[in-house]
């Protein structure tokens, strides 16, 4: 499948020599077996993956494991079993209110009796097929079936971590009882990683869209544990269109919640929060991209993940210019590369780009990787594009 025709409509500063392009396994193979799951994993390495991408929350005793959110409801079968039927309840979370089965009311065993389920099942019955069958996994479990992938193909494969909602697992956060969660699972990140030895900078990015847990891991916390690695900072909304208090994923949730809480930003922020006391309140995604924001930015962060809805100019798949001018600067490592009609980017005339093309243009804009549910497809793109460079 040969884009080179799509050169022609990309910025000519843009066509440059092959590029490196990671391909960042979305929660594993996701739009082929339920998400998070250890098989998801694996079969995402088998295809050719360079990163597998786990998302973490920590169970009630401090164990991280692997979901979405801390919200169990739609990704696994709690709701089927009536020994955990008094489990459900309603918390706060991010400032938005959520019913359901919470993760940190749950100890490790008790994990183990949940089974994972399809969260898409309408558009994704290739995964409900495989309901009821995976366990959740634990960090660990995912880090010792990289190894073994390792030790049976000789193909290193790296990991993408995203501690989900830090600050209400530090600060905000309740468990069942009504007692403080208070877990700082950056630290417990950092305390697996170097328990396990798995620290090579060149395998793991740790990835955040709040930027309290990113600052205090480049300030504090690897310094403390002697590591160094990659922050990616992650984009939410850039259009200001989920803004508080409706809705959250416009705003770094963390900054939201501190100026809330008219709480000292030099405290939890250091330097930075001098920066970030002069930005315009609340701080949302796009001043990160301009001016101070974009000095705070490069402080501490050495990729940027764009929400792929905020990422082109409409009708085509051109980098709108802000998220063009961070390829000179960071890694750009945009999210998510799906394969269903609704996810995809539409031209002027509302027809489809398909998943190949729109990763084809990313690698001829400077993209250097990207997330996507279905790797198997952005590595078969990256192979032509591969080919057609070395030409």
């Amino acid at each position: 499948m040969n884009y080179l025709w799509l050169s022609a409509l990309l910025p000519v500063a843009a066509q440059a020599a092959c590029p490196d392009f990671l391909v960042v396994a979305h929660r594993g193979a996701s739009g082929h077996l339920p998400e998070h799951t250890l098989e998801a994993y694996q079969l995402a390495m088998k295809m050719g993956a360079d990163f597998i991408e786990p998302d973490l929350v920590p169970t009630r005793d401090g164990v991280l494991i692997s979901r979405h959110e801390n919200d169990l409801t739609h990704s696994t079968n709690v709701a089927d079993l009536p020994q955990f039927a008094s489990r459900k309840t309603t918390k706060t979370v991010d400032g938005l209110a959520v019913t359901g089965w919470f993760a940190e009311d749950f100890s490790l065993a008790e994990i183990k009796q949940l089974r994972a389920r399809e969260p898409l099942p309408e558009l994704r019955p290739q995964g409900v097929a495989h309901n009821d069958q995976y366990q959740l996994v634990t960090l660990s479990e995912i880090i010792a079936a990289v190894r073994q992938f390792e030790r049976d193909t000789g193909r290193k494969v790296g990991i993408y971590p995203e501690t989900k909602h830090p600050t209400y697992f530090r600060f905000e956060g309740k468990h069942l009882d009504g007692t403080a969660i208070a877990l700082n699972t950056s630290e417990l990140l950092l305390k697996e990683l170097r328990t396990q030895r798995f620290t090579d900078p060149k395998r793991v990015f740790i990835q955040s869209f709040e930027l309290q847990n990113l600052l205090e891991l480049k300030q504090q916390l690897m310094p403390k544990y002697r590591v160094s690695l990659p922050l990616v900072q992650l984009l939410g909304d850039t259009d200001h269109a989920f803004m508080p208090p409706k809705d959250n994923f416009s705003v770094p949730y963390d900054v939201w919640y501190h100026q809330q809480h008219n709480t000292q930003l030099s405290g939890l922020y250091g330097e930075a929060g001098r920066l970030i006391a002069g930005l315009k309140a609340p701080l949302d995604y796009s001043q990160l991209l301009q001016g101070q924001g974009k000095t705070l930015l490069q402080s501490y962060a050495t990729g940027v993940g764009p929400w792929k809805s905020n990422l082109y100019q409409k009708g085509s798949v051109t980098l709108k210019p802000e998220f063009a001018a961070l390829t000179s600067q960071f890694q750009l490592h945009p999210y998510t590369l799906r394969d269903e009609d609704n996810y995809l980017q539409k031209d002027k005339d509302g027809k489809s780009f398909s998943l190949r093309f729109e990763a084809n243009a990313l690698m001829q804009q400077g993209g250097q990787g990207v997330f996507s549910d279905y790797p198997d497809l952005v590595l078969a793109e990256r192979n032509e594009w591969r080919q057609s460079c070395e030409k």
